[in-house]
């Protein structure tokens, strides 16, 4: 008798583990990406969004002051057009037009500084052409020399940067989405637009990928931004590559389904992979728009609500857990008066 309540026990504490192992793997959450259409509606006013044309006219940014009122037309927000209709215009003109792209393109490609469109077209234009890459290389390597201050994370994604450049053109442009996401990563940098948490998670994938010490050793040997180029491809490890690749191909894919310029502005938000995929979704949905559904809301627009998944398993694993321990308890009961018998 003592065997056969022993031998009940061990199967009933056995039902059990399983039990609950099983009720445990049903606990789980869903995240539901924030509402943002009515955070829209309840946070933002009409006259917030008039506010925000306003102040992109004031800034000679006509592109910015077109987006809200797209965004007032979409969201229902009573502004008419016509009311800064003829300011537009005089920004639109040939004349204003070709003002802005000229020097905001040069500026870009020349500096790798970058607010508009156009001067963010300069800046990957050089990247793309490992102009941009090398000058950003030389400039943090003569900091390096000088025992000031370097910019990490410039000097990774640069690096990465003529990596991938050398990709493309090997696999005959199966690594532009990639390299299309590092130069806008590294533009954002190079701006301060990224947050501490983001620059840490960017440098933990990138030193996998380029090392950063035996670049620095390699381009004092090579004695000259010629040599530059040489020293990164030496530091560069393709095969490391994974990790941050799918991230610059998100990054990527935000500025495809808005503008390199709006993925600047929006990457500030970015906290950790859980924002940038949350980013990528809104961007996908919102295109354009997005930097100032960000501008207006802030980072609650990349929010989400953990909501518990139920489900019959959910149920059933719960009931079988039940039924689990009160099989153990009489077994065990059953074991403790045998023995006291």
């Amino acid at each position: 008798m003592k065997i056969w309540n022993f031998s009940v026990l061990l199967i009933s504490l056995l039902l059990l583990g399983g039990s609950v192992k099983a009720l445990l793997s049903y606990w789980q959450y869903d995240e539901i990406a924030a509402d943002v259409a009515q955070m829209m509606l309840h946070q933002v006013s009409t006259d917030d969004i008039r506010a925000s044309v306003r102040e992109a006219i004031a800034a000679d940014n006509p592109e910015d002051a077109r987006m809200y009122l797209r965004l007032a037309k979409t969201f229902g927000y009573t502004i008419a057009p016509t009311e800064f209709e003829a300011k537009l215009q005089e920004l639109e003109s040939p004349f204003n037009t070709a003002r802005r792209t000229v020097n905001d393109f040069s500026t870009g490609f020349i500096d790798g500084k970058a607010e508009s469109g156009a001067g963010v077209a300069g800046a990957i234009t050089s990247d793309f052409t490992v102009v941009g890459d090398v000058r950003d290389l030389w400039e943090q390597y003569q900091l390096y020399a000088q025992n000031k201050p370097v910019n990490e994370l410039v000097v990774t994604l640069a690096g990465v940067g003529i990596g991938l450049t050398a990709a493309t053109v090997a696999s005959a442009g199966a690594a532009t989405p990639a390299k299309g996401g590092v130069s806008t990563t590294k533009l954002a940098a190079r701006a301060g637009r990224l947050t501490p948490d983001f620059q840490k998670l960017l440098l933990k994938q990138g030193s996998d990928v380029f090392n950063y010490k035996a670049f620095m050793l390699a381009a004092r040997a090579e004695r000259g931004m010629d040599g530059v180029g040489k020293a990164a491809l030496k530091a560069y490890n393709p095969q490391a590559v994974k990790a941050l690749q799918q991230t610059a191909e998100q990054v990527n894919n935000i500025r495809k389904a808005s503008s390199t310029a709006d993925a600047l502005h929006v990457l500030k938000y970015v906290e950790n992979s859980g924002d940038l995929v949350r980013l990528e979704k809104l961007t996908l949905k919102y295109g354009a728009g997005t930097k100032g559904i960000l501008k207006l809301l802030g980072r609650g627009a990349l929010g989400s609500v953990r909501i518990l998944r139920k489900s019959v398993e959910l149920l059933l694993s719960g009931l079988v857990t039940l039924i689990s321990s009160l099989s153990t308890l009489m077994s065990l009961a059953g074991l403790r008066r045998t023995s006291s018998a």
